[in-house]
């Protein structure tokens, strides 16, 4: 009998480790089902940001979309006339810049009550000890891309790119 009584606390101890594990899952993907929708609402503010800014001098004016890709450009019809083709480069940049930043801020707030949820969801190591977390998988922030200086085709010393490379295998 004591192997029959050993066998049914071992089930009763199994069954409660399993409703604590489903009340856990159950959590989880409320917890989820709430973030898809949070996010579906979401998503569609976003697509309809945009964000628009105008050069120091009032000569530029740079329209961006949430991804911060720029949709219209405006100058002035001065502009030319009271400018230098660097100077006005330099107004377009300034411009779609402080545009990019605008949308950058804009989504950030759209998006903040959608990260604000999933920070209350457990993550991976909670379910699985000593397994990686996967929270910060995705920046929450873009960074800013920095272009490299622009070199001279022409002093390129690896290879003369001018130059034919079919007579270039058949030398010697």
């Amino acid at each position: 009998m004591t192997d029959t009584g050993t066998r049914e606390d071992a089930r009763r101890q199994l069954r409660r480790g399993n409703a604590t594990l489903q009340a856990q899952v159950d959590t989880l993907l409320d917890g989820l089902r709430t973030q898809t929708e949070a996010l579906a609402a979401a998503q569609g503010a976003v697509a309809g940001t945009t964000a628009q800014a105008e050069s120091a001098d009032g000569l530029v004016r740079v329209t961006v979309d949430a991804a911060g890709a720029v949709t219209s450009v405006e100058v002035d019809a001065s502009a030319f006339g009271r400018t230098t083709p660097a100077r006005l480069a330099e107004a377009f940049t300034a411009a779609a810049r402080t545009a990019t930043a605008e949308v950058r801020a804009r989504v950030a707030e759209i998006l903040a009550p959608v990260t604000a949820l999933s920070a209350d969801l457990p993550d991976l190591p909670d379910f699985v000890p000593g397994a990686p977390s996967l929270r910060n998988l995705v920046p929450t922030e873009a960074t800013e891309f920095t272009p490299p200086d622009r070199q001279d085709p022409d002093t390129d010393d690896l290879h003369d790119w001018r130059a034919p490379i079919l007579r270039e295998a058949h030398r010697g």
